[in-house]
């Protein structure tokens, strides 16, 4: 089977960071706190969540990865928070999954794809009226860990539809959605919650209901 069109970006981005020097130091530190089980098991399954640990990943998953939570630490992806009450069953388990979808509250509707037959992501989630997403401002909190460990502040998001993935998927996946849709649900399994990713930079200024915060310089309007 050959690569994927979201491998491929990971590469890039791997090639990149190997460009820079300080960007190739950051990429070893992440790789080797993914090797020692640094990051909480649901903070990785968030980006990435596959049958072998994070630490045997790929150094392009790696990238991908990396990429992901720096732009968390840094604020330039915002989160939301939604309560399933239940994780996600096996992938073949699309009706009990899309059963349990069923009961996000509002203003959340998910529609899960129930044959998924090369797709690019499971299905999708939408939103009725404006939510607020929290992003980090990186200014640090003592003694808190990465996403709780720096002041959060709000973003308000406008309706939309986004990807939804569920259980495994490649951080590259995930990845490439936020560079190509600006924006990625996540139900990981073994997490009753889907974490909506909205990528300020790439999707803020037609996503958001208000101007971009300063510290966010827009890449593209989508």
């Amino acid at each position: 089977m050959g690569r994927t069109i979201h491998e491929d970006i990971a590469e890039d981005e791997l090639a990149d960071m190997l460009a820079d020097a300080d960007q190739a130091r950051h990429l070893h530190t992440v790789a080797a706190r993914l090797r020692e089980g640094h990051f909480p098991d649901w903070l990785a399954a968030m980006v990435g969540q596959t049958p072998a640990r994070p630490g045997s990943w790929p150094s392009h998953q790696v990238a991908a990865f990396t990429s992901v939570m720096t732009r968390l630490a840094y604020g330039r992806i915002a989160r939301h928070r939604i309560r399933v009450g239940a994780s996600p069953g096996a992938d073949a388990d699309r009706v009990g999954n899309a059963a349990s979808l069923q009961g996000l509250p509002a203003p959340f509707v998910a529609h899960l794809d129930m044959t998924q037959h090369g797709a690019d992501c499971d299905g999708s989630l939408e939103w009725t009226e404006p939510v607020t997403a929290w992003r980090s401002t990186a200014v640090p909190v003592l003694g808190a860990h990465v996403l709780h460990g720096a002041i959060q502040a709000p973003f308000e998001v406008r309706p939309s539809s986004v990807p939804l993935e569920v259980g495994y998927t490649l951080p590259s996946r995930t990845f490439a959605h936020l560079l190509t849709e600006g924006a990625v649900a996540r139900w990981p399994y073994d997490d009753e919650e889907v974490h909506v990713l909205v990528d300020l930079e790439w999707a803020g200024l037609f996503m958001g209901a208000r101007p971009l915060p300063a510290d966010v310089e827009p890449v593209r309007a989508l």
